[in-house]
């Protein structure tokens, strides 16, 4: 079973934050010294209600962002895990353009992926994983992921994610409305 500290991370904190305040957030980690703030005060609020024995060093810890399927990413490396169900890698996908909301109401909460470690035997040529999304208290399993701990294992996430997420919709072509008199 997961850590407590990385679970509580990746799976819990992270997300809820990203999803309370999305736009405030996306600032932050746009600006390289403030995302790197925010991760190890986030990382930090992780270990609090664990024993100071089972806390995790956030070695690794690091954000990146990359275009996923014309969608803005912002991928967490993540220190390695250790046991099943603690994340390799999480990905913020923010749906929207970089134009703010005009009010915290009207913001978009960004999509929440984690690529986790599975069970299954580790080998040489890497550890098994799968691909998670959270939405809410709510998630989903979309399947196996590509082999954890290896040099190429974020370009593979990052299109596993372009695989779920699918072609951005295009947003050039006039809505049609029919009006009934």
């Amino acid at each position: 079973m997961a850590r407590q500290h990385p679970y509580n991370f990746a799976h819990v904190l992270l997300p809820q934050l990203a999803w309370r305040r999305p736009v405030a957030v996306r600032r932050e980690l746009a600006d390289p010294y403030l995302a790197r703030e925010l991760l190890l005060y986030v990382w930090d609020k992780a270990a609090e209600n664990v024993a100071p024995a089972d806390r995790v060093p956030g070695k690794g810890l690091r954000l990146t962002w990359h275009e996923v399927a014309g969608r803005a990413t912002a991928l967490l490396h993540l220190p390695a895990p250790q046991a099943t169900m603690e994340a390799h890698f999480s990905a913020l996908v923010y749906e929207e353009d970089e134009d703010p909301a005009e009010n915290e109401a009207e913001e978009t909460r960004p999509r929440y992926f984690t690529l986790e470690a599975a069970l299954g035997l580790s080998g040489p040529a890497g550890t098994p994983t799968v691909v998670g999304e959270w939405a809410g208290d709510v998630h989903r399993q979309l399947g196996r992921g590509p082999v954890g701990g290896r040099p190429t294992t974020v370009d593979a996430f990052l299109e596993a994610l372009a695989t779920v997420l699918g072609p951005r919709p295009n947003t050039q072509v006039p809505v049609m409305r029919i009006v009934r008199s």
